[in-house]
């Protein structure tokens, strides 16, 4: 695994950090479930955040998987080429 994991709080969340490169994620994690909230790369078109979501999709792929609102068009992008369900509703 390239990427690293980690255990943080937010706003009295308990979430999974994952870090690779210059990209950052935030993971809520359930029993079944695991939904990416937010992520971010520092230093675009290199891949970081798609090494990062590709990994994370195989950690969790005994869970029902996916990410929260695009709130960009790249991150709309990323979803659709990884195959990672939107949460819209």
């Amino acid at each position: 695994m390239k990427s690293n994991i980690r255990q943080i709080n937010v706003m009295g969340m308990e979430l999974e950090e994952w870090t690779y490169k210059s990209c950052t994620a935030q993971f809520g994690v359930g029993d079944t479930w695991a939904t990416l909230y937010q992520i971010e790369s520092k230093v675009k078109k290199k891949g970081h955040a798609t090494t990062l979501l590709l990994e994370a999709k195989e950690y969790y792929k005994y869970k029902d998987f996916g990410g929260s609102v695009a709130l960009s068009p790249e991150m709309g992008r990323l979803y659709k080429k990884l195959d990672i369900k939107e949460y819209k509703e």
